[in-house]
C-alpha cells in the first residue's frame, strides 16, 4: 500500500505510453479504410490529450482534515468497457500507419476481452469499489452518505456543477476513472490489472476544492505525478490469449485492483 506519509511513490510528467505524437491528416487515403483511420485517429488524439489534461494535486490541510466528518459520496464516473492496452508497441515505433496499426489492434483485443466478460457476467467492478472505499472511510473516522449525481455519457472529468448544500454532509468526494482494465509492458510481457482513479473533494458549503489527487495502479511510464500502487503478481496474464480464457480471475484481479486504490484514497484523507 502507498501513503502519503511513509512509501509514496509520487512520478513525474512522461509520455504517455512510452510515446508522444502529433497525428497529421492522412492525404490520399483509400474511401474504403478512411473511416476507420479516422476513428483509430480520434482514439489515438483522445488518448494523448487525456495525458495532458491530468487533474493537479492539491493536498488535503490538517485543519480541514479536523473539520470534514460528513462526506457524501458522489457517483463515481467509470468506463462502461474495460481497457486491453500495451504501453510500448511496436507499431508505434513505424510513424503514422505503425501509429494506427498498434491502436488497431489494442481496439481489437478490448473489444474481445469485453465480449469474454460480458458473456460471464461481469460487467462492473464499481459495486465493489464503492463499498471498499465506504469502508475504509468509515475506518477513518468519517460518516459516509452515497449520493446519487447525473454524469453525461462517455464523459471522464470531474463535475463542473455540485450540489447546492442542505447541511447534511460537510463534503462532496467527486471520483472518476478513465481507465480500468489490463495493460502489459510490451508483446511478450504480462498484462497486470490497471486503475487509474481521479479524485477530488469539494466543501459543501462554498464547492472550495479541499483535496484533489490522483491514483494510479500499476501505472507503468503514465504515472504523471499520480500516487502509484504496484500490481502483484497474482492476476498477471502471459498473453491476451490466457486473458481471454480465464475472465473469471480476471474480474477478480479487477476487483482487487479497485479495492486497493479506493483503500489508498481512503489512506489519504486521513
Amino acid at each position: 500500500m502507498a501513503g502519503r506519509n511513509d512509501t509514496t511513490v509520487r512520478h513525474g510528467p512522461q509520455a504517455l505510453g512510452g510515446f508522444a505524437a502529433t497525428v497529421p491528416v492522412v492525404a490520399g487515403a483509400p474511401e474504403s479504410g478512411r473511416g476507420t483511420s479516422m476513428l483509430v485517429l480520434v482514439l489515438v488524439l483522445a488518448t494523448l490529450l487525456g495525458a495532458c489534461s491530468t487533474p493537479r494535486h492539491r493536498p488535503y490541510d490538517p485543519v480541514q482534515r479536523e473539520r470534514i466528518q460528513r462526506l457524501a459520496l458522489l457517483t463515481p464516473s467509470l468506463p462502461d468497457d474495460y481497457d486491453v492496452r500495451i504501453v510500448v508497441h511496436p507499431g508505434q515505433s513505424l510513424g503514422l500507419v505503425g501509429l494506427l496499426v498498434a491502436e488497431g489492434d489494442m481496439l481489437i483485443k478490448s473489444d474481445e476481452f469485453n465480449d469474454r466478460m460480458r458473456q460471464q457476467g461481469h460487467r462492473d467492478c464499481s459495486t465493489s469499489f464503492s463499498q471498499h472505499l465506504q469502508a475504509g472511510l468509515t475506518e477513518s473516522g468519517y460518516k459516509v452518505v452515497p449520493r446519487w449525481v447525473r454524469r453525461s455519457p462517455g464523459s471522464f472529468g470531474f463535475l463542473e456543477h455540485y450540489p447546492q448544500s442542505d447541511g447534511s454532509v460537510d463534503a462532496y468526494l467527486d471520483l472518476y476513472s478513465e481507465r480500468v482494465g489490463y495493460t502489459a509492458t510490451g508483446l511478450g510481457t504480462p498484462y497486470r490489472p490497471t486503475v487509474y482513479l481521479n479524485v477530488r473533494l469539494v466543501r459543501a458549503s462554498d464547492h472550495r476544492v479541499l483535496y484533489q489527487d490522483r491514483i494510479a495502479y500499476n501505472a507503468f511510464g503514465d504515472g504523471d505525478g499520480a500516487i502509484t500502487l504496484s500490481a502483484g503478481r497474482d492476476y498477471e496474464f502471459r498473453g491476451i490469449d490466457h486473458l481471454l480464457t480465464d475472465p473469471d480471475r480476471a474480474f477478480e484481479g479487477l476487483q482487487v485492483a479497485m479495492r486497493a486504490t479506493g483503500e489508498a484514497l481512503a489512506l489519504q484523507l486521513r
